[in-house]
């Protein structure tokens, strides 16, 4: 019966919204014209309001189970039980585009419907149809944030040892996650942060205020990002790193697993070593390259 739950929610949430547009249509069959047109313009503002409320409704019981944790991905587990009857009914909407995309247009039914799903924090951000959010009591979101199209809140994550990590995702008040992000589990974001286009946070990441972190760089996971620090474009900063305030990492720049970055010198340290590194190797490459080009 439980393995069955998730299919008779979505059964019963499509006929009952049907049903209900449907006889807003049909109790007007036997009436004049004009109430016939009349029950047509109703009956889909009926199911716009009935399917996300329905879902959202039978959604409530199971919010017990969106919970910070690990746990067996088990479906009589009673935690990943009740994560799949939610997950369930959120992704009937989400999925939905026509439908989610006017749910996001409109703000009073955009506050109902988040709100019915669990979500606490701030209504007054932008999020787009094709964002991937989940777990909407783990979120927090503040005012004025920005959330690309196709970025992704990865508030869910599914280990090869039959487990899933859970936990929530912060971005702060003016905060911007760029086009194709991707913000792992545990992270968080503070205030007036910018995280660029392709950027990828990984698990239990902190990037603080006021971080300029630009397009396509990597931060792994467990990593801390403070106040007013820049990383440059295509960077890759290892797991478990601490840059401290101000700091502007160089663009392309490759810091290892483990490191503290706490002033600007030992910043500029790393990337003069990997300049060093990538000269030293072209020249060892030139040296059997030119002569076999000199012999032709």
């Amino acid at each position: 019966m439980k393995n069955l739950l998730p299919t008779i929610v979505i059964a019963f949430t499509w006929i009952f919204s049907t049903s209900l547009s449907s006889w807003a249509f049909v109790e007007n069959l036997g009436g004049s014209k004009l109430s016939i047109l009349f029950a047509i313009a109703v009956a889909p503002c009926v199911f716009f309001f009935a399917f996300p409320i329905a879902l959202g409704t039978i959604s409530l019981p199971f919010q017990r189970g969106i919970i910070r944790g690990r746990f067996p991905r088990a479906p009589f587990h009673p935690i990943y039980f009740s994560r799949r009857v939610y997950g369930v009914c959120w992704t009937q909407v989400f999925y939905f585009k026509p439908l989610y995309s006017a749910i996001l247009a409109i703000p009073a039914i955009k506050a109902i419907v988040l709100r019915l799903f669990g979500y606490r924090g701030e209504l007054d951000f932008t999020v787009y149809p094709d964002t991937w959010i989940r777990d909407l009591p783990l979120l927090k979101i503040g005012k004025g944030a920005y959330l690309a199209n196709r970025a992704t809140l990865g508030t869910n994550l599914v280990l090869t040892d039959g487990t899933i990590l859970v936990d929530g995702i912060s971005i702060g008040e003016a905060s911007l996650v760029g086009h194709l992000c991707i913000i792992g589990t545990g992270a968080s974001v503070g205030s007036k942060s910018e995280i660029g286009l392709r950027t990828s946070l990984g698990v239990r990441t902190k990037v603080l205020d006021s971080v300029d972190i630009k397009p396509q760089c990597a931060i792994s996971h467990g990593t801390v990002v403070k106040n007013g620090a820049t990383v440059g474009m295509m960077s890759f900063i290892g797991q478990k790193c601490t840059i401290e305030e101000n700091i502007n990492v160089p663009p392309g720049s490759n810091i290892p697993a483990g490191t503290t970055l706490s002033s600007q010198e030992d910043c500029d340290r790393y990337f003069s070593s990997d300049i060093s590194n990538l000269n030293a190797y072209r020249t060892a490459v030139m040296k059997y390259i030119v002569p076999a080009v000199s012999d032709e």
